[in-house]
């Protein structure tokens, strides 16, 4: 196969580089045309459970509330049905009168008096509408475009238009002079300050009050500094006064508002007696704001406070969103020692005030003693999205690094720009395989990084490619041509010979280079593709990405890099002068001096040390266990927000420190810390997720479920008194008032109590009244709740708030049935992001629900518990799904590994080497406080497969070498140390050089590469190979020496090949052997055998090579 595959290349090199090149071009190209390319404005999308028990109770909970809109399928208030029945009647009439009698068309002249003519007997809204129309059809048009069509000539319309378009431009340029005036004055005119607006955070360095006059007077300066900076555009994005429409609104700020209680104009004319009587009057008035009798508007005199409290809604708005919840607290309404304040610019908190935060980014950020350390600028998706693309050229800076890496080892700029053109068309294929094979549209922003992962292992396999071409070449060069001195471009001219060695060398290059390349990318993609078991869209769309580029890049360096590596150096091999062969020969030797003092000094570390680095490195990696398993572990996430940026950077540090000081982010929010926790439960709706798992935005259809009856007699009493023993459960807060719709067989009890007969309004409400008797018969029931909800919904709305609790009915029914049916209430667990005490409460009332179900009617069997558990489900899918990629990474790597080495003992060491230098990294990221988020969990859970490449060519190695365990290691490491500190050296610097991004996911990714690298190879290098030493078992196959005595034509890498290091590959070991046909060798051989070996004594072979005779390592002997 490989013969056959060798052949074609050396006889069609040109037509194999052209087909790869075409077809490779074409796939990469059609979906960067033909296919919307992805947007990463939300960075966040994706980071959702699906396909959890609770995922699938959400999606069908956000259906069940998106099919009650009134343009789906189900209602929660009958009279919708019915008054849209009745707008459909009326549409129908209408459009039914104003058809034609026949089939056949009018005459215009028919058709125009049609027009004219008015239907009395229609709705008055068409009458009116008529009336307009034919008004407008006799009307002037005073203002057109294009053609004139008016009375007035066009001239006219021209001059009209020309002096409007003036009086506007003069109007703007009165707006924006050419210096724009900013007023430092302070203005309650602008309403209060919301979290729409861009807000900054103020503290102070020297750990005094901000409430002091000084820092008062500087805060001032501040703000004033904010606005001057943003120059025109700040005077066109900000928000106008109500009373002028020439200033923008001042700045919402401690200082302005201390202005406004003093009664003055400016903050800048403050003084120190304004600052004490303002925090005196907070003092006074922090009571009545936490007792909640001070409310907003309470300057309209609607609230029972002092005059002092509820001017300008002051001292409202300085507690609720300037000042943090430290001071003024209601457990010490005295303490006026304020950390930080709050500063709200009348600015949009979105994506357009980008330009104001560039201006703001690139100033000093402080005054004096104060600083602006946190901004909430609403920008964190938009500058996302710019920076994702911006900082990708730390990502062409580490390619660079690559690149010049592998330009040097391979010592040819053409071949390193075909391979970095084969990387590129890896990324390309993947993405045209990911777009329209697995039909996948989502792509997580994750993706991205994939760039740095196919970099490094596309330098690892074209540093392994190349030096394995470069053995077998030389080799069989020098066995098998008379002339010492002939490059390997001569042999291209010898017509059948030269094409036989030829396709000999490029068979021999490829089977063993192949072998090891397509074990190191399975490791490597079956890692990736290991975190498929997450229920995590971002991942899942993550390991296909990864898992794909990494298969189609070893395909392409199956196919792309031999072709190149042939064309370059025999089809366009050019003898290079004789200075420049100085110079390649110098830096030849330069390495290789530096090689045999590395070698030497790794081997005799290992000789003499091994039982030392077993005992350290062994204690290293079971402690690292206790960390990652035991204590610490795995930090689950903390925040709902996801963090993009470096944790020094604004936006992070208002996420992260402050938006939990101030009382309007704490109780702005729908669901926040400390908000007690709903108690959902859902029936007529099945909890399934339809939806494609892969997408965030397929949220499918929403399922009923046709064994759900409400109407049941059983099901009424069943409800009823699964409501009753709710209420006596712990986790149930008692609640004072109606609760009309919670629980709404209660309320319909007592809808159904009434009298029958109304002798006031002369109404017989039979049966919905005290004649029938609960449970309702099915027919009652359906009858009945129809007016009980149609009744409830015009409750007074002090007594009754319209919810996502109680009966959906089906607007396709006539009459409406129920089809759904919600019951609501609130427990006494606060909400947490507590991964525990959400656990304790989901158990607890998971495992009550269960248990009552069981009893249920066949009617009511299928409910179902829901809550705000999104965040507790992406916590435990994280915790469970991290770990279970990990052990199958690692299990799946063990068995790549036994067929490999063919070798238990070899595999477990290997296998420990592997799972110690995980462990080891994660322990590590864990020490630094890395939380297990999103990225956490994908690197975890590949770290495993990432880990386990340089073990794999150790273990290769020594499995395939001769003698004694000791020689077995020696001949490993001696061979596999330069290649694999290569590969460890490429990926790290191109890990270390993401580290500069301001992107954390950048940062993460970047330090989690540079250190698995270096962690496995310490382990790979140190551990496992001193664990061979100590448990490595002795060779079976026979000697290098005897085999050599066996062999009709040998030579000995080292001594034979001068700069030359043996690889990982096994077979160029020892057991190798080539039947080349030869006829036209000097020798006349019909047939001879080649054995490449690299001994493990010959590591130093430069200092032997010099005094050692070529023929003294051949032996021939004719077949």
């Amino acid at each position: 196969m490989l013969s056959t595959y060798a052949r074609f290349i050396v006889r069609h090199s040109y037509l194999v580089l052209f087909t790869v090149t075409v077809i490779s071009t074409i796939l990469t190209v059609i979906p960067l045309i033909c296919h919307v390319l992805p947007s990463f404005s939300d960075p966040i999308v994706g980071f959702e459970t699906r396909g959890t028990t609770l995922a699938h109770r959400f999606i069908a909970w956000e259906n069940l509330i998106d099919e009650t809109r009134p343009s789906r399928r189900l209602a929660v208030n009958p009279k919708e049905i019915e008054d849209q029945i009745r707008m459909n009647q009326t549409y129908y009439n209408r459009t039914r009168q104003d058809r034609p009698r026949s089939g056949r068309g009018r005459s215009k002249n028919k058709g125009r008096n049609k027009k004219k003519k008015v239907n009395y007997n229609n709705t008055i809204f068409e009458k009116n509408w008529l009336e307009t129309e034919s008004n407008i059809s006799n009307g002037h048009v005073h203002w057109g475009f294009g053609k004139n069509k008016t009375y007035e000539d066009e001239n006219t319309v021209f001059l009209k238009n020309h002096t409007r378009k003036q009086w506007v431009s003069i109007k703007e340029m009165q707006r924006i002079p050419d210096k724009p005036i900013h007023h430092n004055y302070a203005s309650g005119t602008c309403g209060p300050p919301i979290s729409d607006y861009a807000h900054l955070v103020i503290i102070n360095t020297d750990n005094t009050s901000l409430l002091t006059f000084q820092n008062v007077e500087r805060m001032c300066k501040i703000q004033s500094t904010l606005v001057e900076l943003g120059g025109v555009e700040y005077y066109k994005m900000c928000q106008r006064d109500l009373h002028s429409e020439e200033l923008c609104c001042p700045v919402w700020s401690v200082p302005n508002y201390i202005a406004l209680i003093s009664g003055k104009t400016t903050c800048e004319n403050l003084n120190k007696e304004d600052v004490e009587n303002t925090v005196t009057i907070l003092k006074k008035c922090a009571g009545y704001f936490h007792n909640f009798t001070l409310m907003a508007s309470c300057d309209l005199d609607r609230c029972k406070v002092p005059k002092y409290c509820s001017q300008y809604d002051a001292v409202y708005n300085l507690l609720f969103y300037l000042i943090d919840s430290g001071a003024f607290s209601p457990s010490d309404l005295t303490q006026t020692f304020v950390s930080d304040v709050m500063l709200f610019l009348p600015l949009p908190s979105s994506s357009t005030v980008l330009p104001y935060y560039e201006r703001l980014q690139s100033s000093n950020l402080s005054y004096e003693t104060l600083v602006i350390p946190a901004v909430d600028f609403g920008l964190k998706n938009a500058l996302f999205d710019l920076w994702v693309i911006q900082d990708t050229w730390l990502i062409g800076l580490g390619g660079i690094f690559v690149f010049a890496c592998v330009w040097v080892y391979t010592k040819s700029l053409i071949l390193t720009v075909l391979l970095f053109t084969a990387i590129t068309y890896s990324l390309g294929i993947a993405y045209f395989l990911y777009v329209y094979v697995f039909n996948l549209e989502f792509f997580p922003f994750m993706n991205l990084l994939v760039i740095v992962v196919v970099i490094g292992i596309g330098a690892d396999d074209a540093f392994l490619y190349v030096k394995v071409w470069k053995m077998v070449s030389k080799q069989l060069i020098r066995d098998n041509v008379v002339s010492q001195d002939n490059a390997l471009s001569d042999i291209k001219n010898v017509s059948s010979a030269g094409e036989t060695i030829l396709i000999q060398i490029l068979g021999e290059t490829m089977k063993h280079s192949l072998v090891t390349m397509m074990i190191t990318t399975m490791t490597t993609a079956v890692a990736f593709f290991a975190s498929y078991v997450s229920y995590i869209p971002a991942i899942n769309c993550f390991s296909v990405f990864a898992g794909t580029a990494v298969l189609v890049n070893f395909l392409l360096m199956i196919s792309w890099l031999p072709v190149s590596v042939f064309i370059i150096d025999v089809k366009l091999s050019v003898s290079r002068r004789k200075f420049l062969e100085i110079i390649i020969k110098r830096s030849n030797e330069f390495w290789e001096d530096i090689r045999v003092i590395l070698n030497r000094f790794i081997i005799t570390c290992v000789s003499r040390l091994h039982l030392m680095f077993v005992i350290v490195l062994g204690a290293i990696g079971i402690g690292s266990l206790v960390v990652v398993f035991y204590s610490p572990g795995l930090q689950l996430p903390d925040s709902k927000q996801f963090q993009l940026f470096q944790t020094s950077h604004p936006f992070e540090q208002y996420d992260m420190h402050y938006r939990g000081k101030f009382l309007f982010e704490r109780f702005g929010k729908d669901i926040g810390t400390g908000s007690k926790m709903p108690l959902r439960w859902v029936w007529g709706v099945k909890a399934i997720d339809n939806g494609n798992h892969m997408d965030p935005a397929s949220k499918g259809q929403l399922i009923f479920d046709e064994e759900f009856t409400i109407s049941d007699p059983n099901s009424q009493k069943w409800l009823a008194g699964f409501c009753t023993r709710l209420k006596s459960q712990p986790f149930f807060q008692q609640t004072l008032g109606p609760l009309l719709p919670n629980c709404f067989i209660e309320s319909f009890k007592m809808y159904m109590s009434r009298r029958c007969i109304d002798h006031i309004d002369r109404i017989n409400r039979t049966p919905c009244c005290e004649t029938s008797r609960f449970p309702y018969k099915k027919e009652v029931f359906e009858f009945c709740i129809i007016k009980a909800m149609e009744s409830l919904y015009q409750t007074p709305r002090e007594l009754f708030m319209p919810g996502v609790a109680g009966p959906k009915f089906l607007r396709s029914a006539t009459p409406p049935t129920v089809a759904a049916m919600v019951v609501e209430f609130e427990s006494v667990v606060p909400y947490s992001m507590s991964y525990t005490a959400m656990d304790d409460f989901y158990v607890q009332v998971e495992n009550w629900t269960q248990q009552e179900l069981l009893n249920a009617p066949p009617g009511m069997k299928n409910g179902w518990f829901l809550s705000d558990l999104q965040f507790y489900d992406l916590q435990k899918t994280l915790a469970s799904g991290t770990v279970m990629a990990l052990i199958l990474s690692a299990t799946l790597g063990f068995i790549v590994l036994i067929p490999a080495t063919f070798s238990l003992v070899v595999s477990v060491c290997a296998l420990t080497a592997m799972i110690f230098s995980a462990t080891v990294t994660i322990a590590i990221l864990v020490l630094n406080d890395w939380k297990l988020n999103i990225l956490e969990s994908v690197a975890i859970s590949t770290s495993a497969g990432l880990a386990v490449d340089f073990s794999l060519h150790y273990a290769l190695s020594y499995t395939n070498a001769n003698g004694a365990k000791s020689a077995r290691v020696k001949y490993a490491l001696s061979s596999s140390a330069g290649p694999t500190a290569a590969a460890a050296v490429t990926t790290s610097f191109a890990g270390i050089f993401l580290l500069r991004s301001n992107l954390l996911p950048y940062s993460q990714i970047g330090s989690f590469l540079s250190l698995i690298m270096v962690v496995s190879w310490t382990y790979a290098t140190f551990f496992l190979c001193s664990l061979l030493q100590l448990v490595g078992r002795n060779s079976t196959k026979e000697s290098p020496t005897e085999e050599r005595k066996s062999v009709s034509r040998v030579s000995s890498v080292c001594s034979g090949v001068p700069n030359l290091e043996s690889h990982e590959l096994e077979h160029l070991a020892d057991s190798n052997r080539t039947n080349l046909t030869h006829s036209h060798s000097p020798s006349n051989v019909s047939a001879t055998t080649v054995v490449l070996h690299d001994d493990y004594d010959n590591s130093h072979c430069k200092i032997v090579k010099k005094s050692s005779d070529t023929s003294n390592n051949i032996v021939s002997e004719n077949d």
